[in-house]
């Protein structure tokens, strides 16, 4: 995940996929969004979560902390 605020002023967040498929590494642009709002955590979290929803994956996700 990455966001940011392009030179026009408007915010946005990508989010990247990275599994592997017979033994080889895949990585995936998954979207690429334009947030309403500024990217403060809430924000982001938010703007995730929506989209781990809209492509149903939400329950396939390895998160480490």
């Amino acid at each position: 995940m990455d966001a940011w605020i392009s030179p026009d002023h408007k915010a946005y967040v990508t989010i990247m996929v990275h599994f592997e498929h017979e033994g080889a590494p895949v990585f995936m642009l998954l979207d690429l969004i334009k947030v309403a709002r500024s990217h403060p955590s809430v924000n982001l979290a938010e703007a995730f979560v929506n989209i781990l929803d809209e492509f149903g994956i939400e329950d396939k996700l390895s998160i480490l902390f």
